[in-house]
């Protein structure tokens, strides 16, 4: 198989997130599917009424490839969701496809929609300025979590303590130069400085591991100084997090859940989730799960075939007992 793997950045150390796609392309070679990382920059977008396959990248010409896997996450921009949109309505296989890369890039759409379908989310409100202490107050209380609607890692998450230091937050968003990049969300106590990050692929839970904060902080990234431990979820915990990938319609989803007083709620979902931490917490080789999944979607089983005779002659059975039926 050939597949490639759309990435902003070059696959360097130091880049965020350059040591999956280099997991992923070394676990691909030793099961000989060649993988190519792109940027979805680097091509030349063309749309006309041709049916031949055409991809045009820097300055060459590409061969149709079986899948491609985008890792764009939070930095999906327009230009990178034509380029996934263009390849799945030319037919090739996206694990995800851009409905769900999309849904997952703006947090606000990705708890819009989670929420249409039911599923728990903390309560939260888009920014608007100036902003209404009054109204976040009485909706969200204090605490209150401020977050970009496109960040990851961790960065560009905040909690403020209480009204004072929301005030001043508040000012100084309010001088931002792109003023509705925030919402403002409920803080759940229960959950501070822990959460669980759950893998799953194809609609199952391939792993999970509990993240928690060494040094107080309500935020446990790994990223940030959080340790992770493989954990058993509970069934409830496990389902929540496949009912939210499916609601989104992601094949491969990294979903955050909080604990709650009254069980758990779904605090962010990703469509190009990180996991090298989840690898050194739990055994399991997530590309090799990915290329599982891949390999099933591309080449499903073939059904179970019938047995000669009933292909030879259908109804036998029935007739058999109909003449049974009468000598009765």
């Amino acid at each position: 198989m050939r597949g490639w793997l759309l990435f902003h950045n070059d696959v360097e150390d130091g880049v965020p997130e350059a040591a999956e796609i280099r997991r992923f392309i070394e676990a691909g070679k030793r099961r000989g599917i060649k993988l190519d990382a792109l940027r979805p920059s680097g091509f030349e977008l063309i749309v006309s009424t041709e049916r031949d396959w055409r991809a045009e990248y820097a300055g060459g010409k590409l061969s149709r490839p079986d899948f491609i896997i985008p890792r764009t996450g939070s930095e999906t921009s327009y230009f990178t969701l034509a380029v996934i949109r263009q390849f799945e309505r030319m037919g090739v296989p996206l694990i995800n496809g851009a409905e769900a890369v999309e849904a997952c890039a703006d947090k606000l759409q990705t708890l819009q929609l989670l929420s249409a379908s039911g599923l728990p989310i903390p309560k939260t409100i888009l920014a608007k300025f100036p902003v209404d202490v009054d109204v976040i107050e009485r909706e969200l209380g204090f605490p209150v979590v401020v977050k970009k609607l496109r960040s990851t890692r961790g960065a560009g998450v905040a909690l403020c303590q209480d009204r004072e230091q929301f005030d001043d937050l508040a000012s100084l968003l309010g001088d931002a130069a792109h003023q509705s990049d925030f919402i403002f969300q409920q803080y759940i106590a229960k959950s501070h400085g822990r959460d669980v990050r759950l893998l799953v692929i194809g609609n199952q839970v391939a792993a999970s591991m509990e993240r928690r904060s060494l040094n107080g902080n309500f935020k446990s990234n790994i990223s940030l100084g959080g340790i992770g431990e493989c954990i058993d979820p509970p069934e409830e915990m496990a389902q929540l997090a496949i009912e939210a990938a499916k609601s989104l319609r992601l094949d491969i989803a990294g979903i955050d859940i909080l604990y709650d007083e009254k069980g758990f709620r779904i605090c962010e979902a990703n469509s190009s989730p990180g996991f090298v931490g989840l690898e050194k917490a739990c055994p399991v080789s997530v590309p090799d799960k990915v290329f599982d999944y891949v390999s099933a979607r591309i080449n499903p089983p073939e059904p179970p075939r019938k047995p000669l005779w009933r292909r030879i002659i259908p109804g036998l059975r029935g007739k058999e007992r109909q003449v049974e039926k009468e000598k009765a």
